[in-house]
């Protein structure tokens, strides 16, 4: 049966001159033009690499040769308030004018190591030919005054030569510390621990005290718990034995002195016992009259084992 015309137009592809037809896509050409302009740019570029090395190597060089011509000319040493300049001096006086390079960090630390009052150290060489150095100092606390000359007792428990460093302080002088050896090789002696305990506890009280601290002029260690201090002008022993509680036993001591002592004079006892709670004993200055009669017959002692004269 033959189909009409129309209806066989229908079941064929529309091939038409409006509707393109759809087929695999021509494969890509590599542009030549490109390919070239890299390749024959490639060589510019392995010649820039080159001159830049070679600037490089060349301003290394450079810097090596005058680096090894650069000599130590000048040392700045900054945080030495205590140590003498001139002491510093002496000891670097041997690396000045050696090549910067052959200065060892290690030999200058060596040589200031001694010093005793430097606590550590920072060392840089810069390369115009400077040293530099930068010093943290121990700090002075007290005055050790009973070892047949002044020592420094700083912040650690170090015991330090007196080099005029005293004068430039109010130190408290501290009697009856005892001390032990370094140690280490070339070392510092140091108080022992129960003495650096005691005085150090007794030191921060005196700090936070409100007057005690601009009066004392003396601390006296005691191992029976009998350590006392002195104040400026006056005679009386003052007595905080070693157990502690500083601080309230120097309140006690401002109020006794501001009701009792500022009345009756500095010389009127010869010592205060701060050691009891809410209780000061106070003693008598031994008189002469009384001196006499106790060398005919010893005084009884008082009642109870209080003191002679005693205050609450």
């Amino acid at each position: 049966m033959v189909r009409p015309e129309n209806e066989r137009w229908a079941k064929e592809p529309m091939t038409g001159s409006g509707q393109p037809e759809f087929g695999e896509p021509e494969p890509t050409r590599p542009r030549k033009g490109k390919l070239r302009r890299l390749f024959s740019a490639t060589p510019v570029m392995m010649a820039f690499a080159a001159l830049l090395l070679a600037a490089v190597a060349a301003l290394s060089w450079y810097a090596t040769q005058w680096k090894q011509q650069v000599t130590l000319n000048r040392v700045v040493v900054s945080g030495a308030n205590l140590i003498p300049d001139s002491a510093i001096e002496r000891r670097l006086k041997r690396f000045k004018g050696k090549n910067l390079d052959e200065v060892s960090l290690n030999d200058v630390r060596r040589a200031l190591a001694p010093e005793p009052y430097i606590k550590q150290m920072r060392i840089g060489k810069e390369l115009n030919g400077i040293l530099r150095i930068d010093i943290e100092e121990r700090r002075p606390a007290a005055l050790m005054a009973d070892e047949g000359r002044n020592l420094i007792i700083d912040t650690e428990g170090n015991l330090l030569p007196d080099e005029k460093v005293s004068g430039r302080f109010r130190l408290v002088p501290v009697y009856g510390a005892r001390s032990v050896g370094p140690t280490r090789a070339g070392g510092l002696r140091q108080l022992n621990d129960k003495d650096k305990s005691l005085l150090f506890d007794l030191l921060d009280a005196f700090d936070k005290s409100a007057y005690a601290r601009l009066m004392v002029s003396g601390i006296h260690l005691d191992r029976d718990n009998r350590t006392w201090f002195s104040v400026a002008g006056s005679p009386i022993r003052f007595v905080v034995g070693n157990d502690g509680n500083f601080k309230e036993k120097l309140k006690k001591f401002e109020i006794f002195w501001q009701k009792v002592v500022a009345k009756k004079g500095i010389d009127c006892y010869e010592s205060v016992d701060l050691r009891f709670r809410h209780r000061v004993f106070a003693t008598s200055p031994v008189t002469e009259a009384a001196s006499a009669d106790s060398s005919a017959a010893p005084a009884a002692p008082p009642a109870g084992g209080q003191l002679s004269d005693e205050h609450h």
